[in-house]
């Protein structure tokens, strides 16, 4: 939904680098989500809830620690954008097809719903599904509460490949080798349901000056963005099956936009040449992985494996001011994770003062 009142001075400020930031021609430009401790209210445990009866009792929880956080962050100037979106896990990326859940602590699993290739012939695009009445029905609600002081941002979606294996499960693997024409039909079922279901997520978001927030670093992208996007199941196979089953119907899908934000992880990074390789990625995020060297520490091995021009990275504040010189290799969004308020402001001069300047005349 299209925000007609005139927006904040920060809003606008935020809106302003991150188009000069997509725009950069040259290394060396940064933007960055400062991270500091506040005292929030604890969400309780997603799986004590039942969202058929307490949806927006869960709902008010998400928002009155997301409150405290704004409250905690005012008048820090930097790129991030007062934001909630519904978010209860993994499984609503793919339960909106029909798939039941399996409600956690703090996310929520899929239950696959494709036992054998037949029962894809019963799959279809259904607005009346429980997760898509209750995603849709989410967003209306964080609406209703708006009041002035944040926005609604775009939750995200899966990569088609990644879809077929939670509707799938790991069966899938074997589908690639043992039944590669029903793995095809189905992922290329699921290009055109990805678009279906994400164009109409992205419509329940606020869209402020032909873009919109996104979820995964509370951030203005646009126009016409595609994000975030994900294919975790390409970490479990080769890349010669991330380029049979992956590559060809994600460059299809990104074709279809204006920006993409495409998300992978740092413990197995054997594809993500490949997917520096699809049309419109305007990011490029990595993730850090627990048993992995965190990517600020282990830029040699990123940057070596993703060409892409623009990176999201997370690190510690300490990590960014011991690395900003070989960060200047690239145009990189920074997710730092500060020790308190006055380390985030510190962390955010730091940077803006290493960044190249950040004007549209770049």
């Amino acid at each position: 939904m299209m925000i007609s009142a005139p927006l904040s001075e920060q809003i606008r400020r935020v809106i302003g680098r991150c188009h000069a930031f997509y725009g950069a021609s040259e290394p060396g430009h940064f933007l960055i989500h400062a991270h500091a401790p506040v005292d929030a209210p604890a969400v309780p445990p997603l799986d004590s809830f039942d969202l058929d009866r307490q949806l927006t009792t869960w709902l008010d929880h998400t928002l009155a620690a997301a409150c405290a956080e704004w409250r905690g962050r005012a008048g820090l100037d930097d790129d991030a954008i007062a934001s909630i979106c519904p978010r209860f896990g993994i499984a609503e990326h793919t339960a909106w097809l029909g798939a039941e859940v399996r409600l956690q602590t703090d996310t929520c699993l899929p239950v696959p719903l494709l036992r054998e290739p037949e029962d894809l012939d019963r799959l279809t695009l259904n607005e009346e599904t429980p997760w898509y009445r209750r995603m849709k029905a989410s967003y209306d609600y964080l609406r209703s509460r708006q009041d002035g002081t944040f926005v609604l941002s775009v939750r995200g979606a899966m990569m088609p490949m990644d879809i077929a294996n939670a509707l799938r499960g790991d069966v899938l693997f074997s589908d690639f080798l043992l039944n590669p024409e029903f793995a095809h039909r189905l992922i290329r079922f699921l290009t055109g349901g990805v678009d279906w279901y994400y164009r109409r997520l992205r419509s329940w978001a606020d869209e402020l000056d032909g873009g919109h927030v996104m979820f995964y670093h509370s951030s203005w992208m646009g126009p016409d963005v595609l994000g975030h996007v994900t294919n975790d199941a390409a970490m479990l196979c080769s890349r010669r099956i991330y380029e049979q089953f992956g590559f060809p119907y994600e460059r299809e899908l990104c074709g279809r936009y204006g920006q993409v934000l495409y998300h992978v992880h740092n413990e197995k990074l054997h594809f993500a040449p490949c997917v520096a390789q699809l049309p419109n990625l305007a990011l490029f995020e990595v993730t850090n992985d627990p048993k992995t060297p965190p990517a600020a520490e282990d830029l040699p091995r990123v940057l070596a494996a993703i060409s892409s021009p623009r990176l999201l990275l997370h690190a510690t504040s300490d990590q960014v001011r011991q690395r900003i010189g070989e960060l200047k290799q690239r145009n990189v969004f920074l997710n730092v994770t500060c020790r308190d308020r006055s380390d985030a402001e510190d962390i955010v001069a730091f940077v803006r003062a290493a960044s190249r300047p950040l004007t549209t005349d770049d």
